[in-house]
């Protein structure tokens, strides 16, 4: 190949990379449909031009893991509810395809996109979902926000790991402008609470305990600079609960719940009810079929005939871990496994450099903020969350990979 169709292959490349992540980190979190669009879009023109030396990137646990997990479910379904079911069942997670050809694109270093470039749409992202909750909010007084660009829900999970993926931009540099990523979860944490979303409010607590317990444990972080920012972060959490945040949704929602708790050991409201039923028949129904589940279609039904108090009218179970079990069984929750923590185990398997172990900070902090967001809602297999995952597995894959051998 000429040297003029080389740089005319990386500048389709360098296009394409910018529309992908642009779709993904800044469009996902404020317009979610046109965004998917256009990150799948540019995923199959990615995989049309894929080279045959980009197989080999198959033995990259990014790549590998997550087309396991597809895999296994496809296993599993089509065992349980035939060939065809088996494989509709798996086109939710079709987003999982994009990771390859992603990767594909971005290994030549010509191609890939810098830390900073990736910190900049993330935190645009987190920006404009706060800048969106605060809109409704004030124009509203809505207690859900978020509900203009989707299910306040989904909307504070995208928030919340657009927010944190934005904290890429404190692994390299030195100098103190790299600290403004830290807003990254500050303005994910506005959308969450303004969206009165639990489940995301917990998450964000998780992904904040494991980044900074994570930084502690590598050194990153001394206790000697860690306590007095814990100090400041109550000081301002009390100041925020005085001055008026003790009358939003989501604070009056958690109080509730936490007294609930100390009063009958689990919540009693009818969301959190419902919830727990359904739990209670996707275990019995995992129990029932332990090994391949009840397969793509037929696993909520399998789950409410075996509940103690009967549910119907949902889609799905409202946790990841409900789905998959019940859904896939044994071999469902491995792939979920495989799903979560692809990204998490590419970057601990790459080589160590001066930015290792900051990268492991932030793809642990995801990692848990998809499992505990999962916990109380589904999230892997819905289709932006799904999206915004295949986008962080291909930027894990890129920034081990760079600090790697390229391939010939």
């Amino acid at each position: 190949m000429t040297s003029e169709m080389q740089n005319a292959n990386n500048a389709v490349r360098q296009v394409l990379l910018l529309l992908a992540f642009v779709a993904a980190l800044v469009m996902a979190p404020v317009a979610p449909e046109a965004g998917n669009i256009v990150f799948l879009g540019v995923s199959v023109v990615c995989l049309l031009l894929m080279r045959s030396r980009d197989l080999q990137l198959a033995s990259r646990p990014v790549v590998w893991m997550p087309l396991l997990g597809l895999g296994l479910l496809f296993v599993c379904y089509g065992l349980s509810a035939g060939f065809t079911a088996g494989l509709q069942g798996c086109l939710i997670f079709a987003p999982m395809l994009a990771i390859w050809p992603l990767l594909a694109a971005l290994s030549s270093k010509a191609s890939a996109t810098s830390l900073p470039g990736l910190a900049v749409l993330s935190l645009a992202g987190a920006m404009g979902a706060a800048a969106i909750a605060l809109d409704e909010f004030l124009t509203t007084g809505t207690l859900r926000a978020g509900t203009s660009v989707a299910n306040p829900i989904h909307f504070a999970d995208v928030a919340l790991a657009s927010g944190f993926l934005a904290t890429l931009g404190l692994v390299r540099g030195q100098s103190s402008a790299r600290y403004l990523y830290l807003l990254g979860p500050v303005f994910a944490l506005v959308a969450v609470v303004l969206s009165g979303t639990r489940g995301a409010v917990l998450a964000w607590l998780a992904m904040i305990g494991v980044a900074v317990g994570i930084s502690v444990w590598l050194r990153l972080v001394s206790w000697r600079w860690l306590a007095p920012i814990v100090v400041a972060a109550v000081c301002v959490g009390i100041v925020a609960l005085l001055a008026g945040a003790s009358h939003l949704s989501v604070v009056q929602r958690v109080i509730a719940d936490l007294t609930s708790i100390a009063a009958h050991g689990l919540p009693t409201d009818s969301s959190t009810t419902d919830r727990l039923h359904m739990y209670e028949g996707a275990l019995a129904a995992f129990l029932q079929s332990p090994l391949i589940g009840h397969g793509p279609f037929g696993y909520v039904e399998a789950a409410a005939a075996n509940a103690r108090v009967p549910f119907g009218g949902t889609p799905h179970l409202h946790s990841d871990l409900a789905n998959f079990a019940a859904s896939g069984g044994a071999l469902g929750l491995l792939a979920y496994s495989l799903f979560l923590l692809a990204p998490l185990v590419e970057i601990w398997r790459g080589p160590v450099t001066s930015s290792r172990r900051g990268l492991v900070v932030v793809f642990a902090s995801l990692a848990a903020g998809y499992f505990v967001m999962g916990l109380t809602n589904a999230v892997i297999g819905i289709l932006t969350l799904t999206v915004f995952y295949a986008a962080i597995a291909a930027i894990a894959g890129s920034l081990s990979f760079h600090h790697a051998e390229a391939p010939a």
